[in-house]
């Protein structure tokens, strides 16, 4: 979803097999909705990759006993 718009037909099509509600946010962009500590909210895809991200640093710094401050992150194309 990042970098796309709600109304692309790429985004349109994948919704039917998220287990998530989409809807049109600010701009015409994605954003997904979600219930959170027991309330309604809204995030943009890159506000979630970046949660992810948060949680990744915290396995592997606990895993390590040490502060993380560099990693390389890979993704397949």
């Amino acid at each position: 979803m990042i970098g796309k718009k709600f109304d692309d037909p790429l985004i349109q099509k994948d919704m039917k097999h998220w287990s998530y509600k989409v809807v049109k946010g600010t701009d015409g962009k994605p954003f997904i909705e979600v219930m959170y500590k027991g309330e309604k909210k809204t995030f943009q895809a890159e506000q979630i990759s970046a949660m992810v991200l948060t949680k990744m640093k915290q396995i592997a710094e606990d895993f390590i006993g040490a502060e993380v401050k560099d990693a390389v992150v890979t993704v397949p194309a």
